[in-house]
């Protein structure tokens, strides 16, 4: 079986050439049944012409309608609330396997050891310059709190 790739193939060609000939012709026909006047006879099988620009329009209603509410009511719902814990920390990489991530105190009680029993730890492998490097070891986040307008202002002002 061929391999799946985005490169051009006579099949993607001779149907993409069809579809860019079937929709010229369609969009033509739909010029020429908005601005000619109907004079054939064909009057009673041909929608108003009001439908000729009545459709364009809603069809960018639509897409106005689901590119500015609709697409981010989805992106919003999806995402986390600002107050919860994953959208700060990911629990597979804070935590060993297996263990289920739910306070603070658990990431705090992990990284709180007593200064003379920390571990150096061991020089790890750059792939990219092929050579050992020191990990960086950080302070752990300081927990979500909500922030008195007083207490910031004394921050930034004084």
């Amino acid at each position: 079986m061929p391999e799946h790739s985005p490169a051009p193939t006579p099949h993607r060609a001779i149907y993409g050439f069809a579809f860019y000939m079937l929709f010229t012709v369609l969009f033509i026909t739909y010029v020429a049944w908005a601005l000619l006047p109907l004079e054939f006879g064909l009057h009673s099988y041909l929608p108003d012409k009001y439908f000729a620009v009545f459709i364009p329009f809603l069809l960018l209603v639509f897409a106005w309608f689901f590119a500015f509410l609709i697409y981010p009511a989805i992106n919003l719902s999806m995402t986390v609330n600002v107050d919860a814990i994953a959208s700060v920390v990911d629990p597979k990489l804070a935590l060993p396997k297996g263990t289920e991530f739910t306070s603070w105190s658990q990431l705090q009680k992990r990284n709180k050891t007593p200064e003379s029993k920390k571990e150096i730890p061991s020089p790890v492998n750059c792939n990219i310059c092929r050579t050992q490097h020191q990990p960086v070891t950080r302070a752990p986040i300081a927990p979500l709190r909500f922030l008195d307008l007083q207490e910031v202002n004394t921050a930034y002002y004084n």
